[in-house]
């Protein structure tokens, strides 16, 4: 018997995430600081800004995703993880909410960058933030505001963005690797 309650939801999602296409070529957006996609840009706090963008290959240089969060009349945070580093966790096809994460490391800390949308809720709207921690400690996390100027890349940028650089995800191992040719 189909579920006509999912139909709204799964009708939200395409129109939420660009599709259900695992590879969108189109870039998302880009805003000032990002060379490549920005994957979300985002108050957080009052003046408190989130800001990570998906950089691509650039001479010698692999390809990147970039962190920055500043606050007003303070120094801001910028890391930066490699594709190679194999940071992105992608969403595992259980659950209720459809998300995945960027990590970035820093002298022991974690900046867990997230994007999740509730695709059994029909209202449901694309969230996203980090959340901080230092081994088992949780320090701090911070959830986009939803407003004029919050910008969150569509559903599954960050494994597109993974892809189209050569490299796959070995679902019964958990780990990306590099794409080879397919036997056939």
């Amino acid at each position: 018997m189909r579920n006509k309650s999912l139909v709204p939801s799964l009708l939200t999602l395409l129109a939420l995430g660009g599709g259900l296409s695992m590879v969108d070529k189109a870039p998302a957006f880009a805003a000032a600081g990002c060379t490549g996609e920005t994957f979300i840009a985002c108050n957080v706090a009052e003046n408190k800004h989130l800001q990570i963008c998906i950089e691509p290959a650039s001479g010698d240089a692999e390809p990147k995703f970039t962190y920055q969060f500043t606050e007003k009349g303070k120094e801001g945070l910028s890391l930066s993880e490699a594709f190679s580093a194999k940071t992105v966790s992608p969403w595992k096809g259980v659950g209720r909410a459809i998300n995945s994460t960027v990590t970035f490391n820093n002298e022991g800390y974690k900046y867990q960058v997230w994007q999740s949308f509730d695709r059994l809720d029909e209202e449901a709207e694309l969230e996203a933030g980090v959340h901080i921690s230092k081994g088992d400690e949780d320090i701090a996390s911070f959830t986009c505001q939803r407003d004029a100027q919050t910008k969150i890349a569509p559903l599954f940028a960050l494994e597109d963005a993974m892809e189209q650089a050569g490299w796959c995800y070995h679902s019964g191992k958990f780990e990306w690797q590099r794409c080879g040719t397919k036997s056939q």
